[in-house]
């Protein structure tokens, strides 16, 4: 009976409990901190490439920097079924394995993991059918097969022109002759911001970190190692128990699998 008026005035109570003490001045709650303005446009990059009907997201680093499971976080992320082609890694239960010639089979809207691209489709004159399906496939994933593709390469050098015409991309620290052969543009941006963010940092940082370029964002972000088990520490990255992969059951993750 009194619904509307109990709901004014729990809106009144929780306005007074946010006026500002006299004689101390305070932020005003309506004013975003700078940190809270970095967290908002953090948030809509990673929800605005979510929100489209096909994607490419590009991992860039040397092995044992954490590329495969940002891989597996950003799969959990867009929250299709999942299917991984790894040449040396045997993906979670809830990602199906899945052979480099079958990629033209896979239903549309799903996500593939391309995990150490160059394994596979570096050289153009090693079996070539495979990379020209390859070729065919990412044109076709953002309007016909309606697919999100997650590549891992150790550099961009190995890495096929279209596919770094990405919607996202996440840069990890290179190999040691790695950054002198990176494309020029990339290694501009390893030496303007990824090294210096990287530098004397311990393996595990480099781990739950990566340098995250997008149309809406480019800056750090850190990585939590699962999703279903998460929690914030002190210094605000995620913590998670990584012993359980996580499954969706609705299939559908939230930003947490990031600490935006």
């Amino acid at each position: 009976m009194f619904e509307k008026e109990l709901q004014l005035i729990g809106l009144a109570s929780k306005l007074l409990n946010n006026v500002p003490s006299l004689g101390r001045p305070q932020r005003s709650y309506h004013e975003p901190n700078q940190d809270q303005r970095a967290v908002a446009v953090r948030t809509q990059a990673l929800l605005s490439v979510r929100a489209l009907s096909g994607s490419v997201t590009v991992m860039i680093g040397t092995r044992g920097t954490g590329k495969t499971t940002l891989e597996h976080r950003m799969a959990e992320f867009f929250g299709r079924k999942t299917y991984c082609i790894s040449p040396e890694q045997k993906p979670p239960h809830w990602i199906e394995p899945l052979q480099f010639d079958a990629i033209e089979t896979i239903t549309p809207w799903s996500t593939i993991i391309f995990d150490d691209l160059p394994a596979y489709a570096s050289n153009r004159d090693y079996n070539n059918q495979l990379v020209e399906s390859l070729e065919r496939l990412i044109p076709m994933c953002r309007h016909k097969k309606h697919l999100h593709l997650i590549f891992g390469s150790q550099s961009a050098a190995q890495a096929d022109k279209y596919i770094l015409d990405c919607d996202l991309a996440f840069l990890k620290p290179l190999g040691l002759l790695m950054a002198d052969v990176e494309r020029p543009f990339i290694a501009k941006l390893y030496r303007d911001y990824v090294n210096p963010f990287f530098d004397n940092k311990t393996d595990d940082f480099i781990h739950r970190h990566a340098w995250m370029i997008s149309r809406l964002y480019k800056g750090p972000i850190s990585i939590s190692k699962v999703t279903n088990v998460s929690v914030v520490t002190k210094d605000g990255i995620v913590g998670v128990d990584e012993s359980t992969p996580t499954e969706s059951s609705d299939n559908n993750t939230d930003v947490s699998s990031f600490d935006v």
